[in-house]
C-alpha cells in the first residue's frame, strides 16, 4: 500500500438512520433493548424515538471507509489485509431520523518487517461523525494491517 498518501482526507459519507435498520441491526445482534425494538415504549422515553446501538457505527462509519478500500491510489491488495485494530469514542446518542456524516482520513502509516524478512504495512485511518447538529456522535481509530510474501 502506498504509506506516502498519509494525510488524505476522503469525501463525507452521509447517512440516514432509519427505523427499520434500527430494529433490524439490533435483531440481529440478538439485542433486548426495547429502546432499540419497541417503537411504543420509545414514545413513552425523553429521547421519543428508536436509539441506534452503539455498535450501529459499524453501519454508518464502515460505509465511509469503503472509500480507502476502493482506493486505486492507496493501492491496497484487500486480500492481504487484515483488520488489526478498531477504537471508538462515543459522543451524542443516535436515533432514528438522524442524518450522520462521517469524513474519514488516513492518519499513519509505517512499514514493519518481521523475523522472516516479511514486510507489513500498517494504515491507521481516524474517522469522525457528527449527526445532522454536527454534534459528534462517534470518532473510530482503524489500524489496518496488508502483509506481503503470504
Amino acid at each position: 500500500m502506498d504509506l506516502s498518501l498519509v494525510g488524505k482526507k476522503y469525501p463525507v459519507f452521509i447517512y440516514e438512520v432509519g427505523s427499520e435498520k434500527i430494529i433490524e441491526y439490533a435483531k440481529a445482534t440478538l439485542s433486548k433493548n426495547p429502546y432499540s425494538l419497541n417503537r411504543n415504549f420509545v414514545k413513552t422515553t425523553r429521547y421519543k424515538k428508536l436509539i441506534a446501538p452503539p455498535t450501529f457505527v459499524a453501519t454508518y462509519a464502515f460505509k465511509a471507509l469503503r472509500y480507502v478500500f476502493d482506493d486505486k491510489d492507496l493501492g491496497m491488495y484487500v486480500p492481504n489485509v487484515m483488520h488489526a485494530e478498531q477504537t471508538f469514542e462515543f459522543g451524542e446518542i443516535v436515533k432514528s431520523g438522524d442524518v450522520i456524516s462521517t469524513k474519514v482520513e488516513l492518519k499513519n502509516g509505517f512499514t514493519k518487517e518481521n523475523k522472516n524478512g516479511n514486510k507489513i504495512d500498517f494504515l491507521v485511518v481516524i474517522s469522525e461523525s457528527k449527526n445532522q447538529r454536527k454534534q459528534i456522535v462517534c470518532n473510530g481509530r482503524w489500524v489496518l494491517v496488508e502483509k506481503y510474501n503470504v
